[in-house]
């Protein structure tokens, strides 16, 4: 019988208007290999709704002034909020591992910060093991150095959850890339007008809708000011 040849790769389209060729810096490649995984891996779906902005300024002010913190903790605060309910749902602290799925047994935090031109995904390891105050601190901390472009290789890695902020760039609508191996990528914004917003791009063979619509709603909801 006819023996059967393998279909030839596709070779990947080239740019047909002339240019000049830049090798990939190190943190392109990484963001390059996220993009990846959510296409070819996750199946990705997003969801958004409106969340009190003003209740959380005013639990970040009590906390900082409690505490002589330097800089407001909102983002941090909402942070670790969003550490406390995966610890609490491991659902949604999650891969999908084969036909299975694998939730992990700590709750590693990556959360994102652009320093210049460079976008770090920054990784607060068993992140539930500080408390709310530890936390913070650890947080700020990474946030420092990785605006210094001092991040260690460790510091990088295992994200197992997601918080990603465009509060700064008064953007309307935030929607996150998920970083590889997690279901769950928050985004959060404060647009022009005031209005807080919290989305999330989750993978959907992981969690549904509705587990993200709830984790949305508790996410927004401010504790009690200490």
């Amino acid at each position: 019988g006819r023996s059967a040849v393998a279909a030839p790769a596709s070779a990947p389209v080239q740019p047909s208007v002339p240019g000049q060729r830049k090798a990939l810096q190190s943190h392109e490649r990484g963001m390059l290999q996220t993009v990846v995984w959510q296409r070819e891996v996750a199946v990705p779906g997003y969801i958004e709704m409106a969340y009190d902005h003003v209740v959380w300024e005013q639990r970040a002010a009590a906390v900082g002034a409690q505490h002589k913190l330097l800089l407001s903790p909102l983002l941090p605060m909402l942070a670790w909020r969003l550490v406390t309910l995966a610890a609490e749902n491991p659902r949604i602290n999650a891969t999908l591992a084969g036909d299975e799925r694998h939730e992990y047994d700590q709750v590693n935090l990556g959360f994102t910060v652009q320093a210049g031109d460079v976008l770090y995904l920054a990784v607060v390891r068993d992140a539930a093991a500080r408390g709310e105050l530890g936390f913070i601190q650890d947080l700020v901390d990474l946030q420092r150095r990785a605006a210094a472009h001092a991040l260690k290789p460790a510091e990088l890695q295992g994200a197992t959850i997601g918080f990603s902020s465009m509060s700064r760039w008064k953007v309307s609508r935030h929607m996150p890339i998920l970083a590889p191996q997690t279901a769950v990528m928050i985004g959060h914004t404060v647009d022009a007008q005031g209005q807080g917003v919290l989305g999330a791009t989750y993978d959907h063979r992981v969690i549904h809708g509705g587990d993200v619509a709830t984790l949305l709603r508790k996410l927004g909801t401010s504790p009690k000011a200490p």
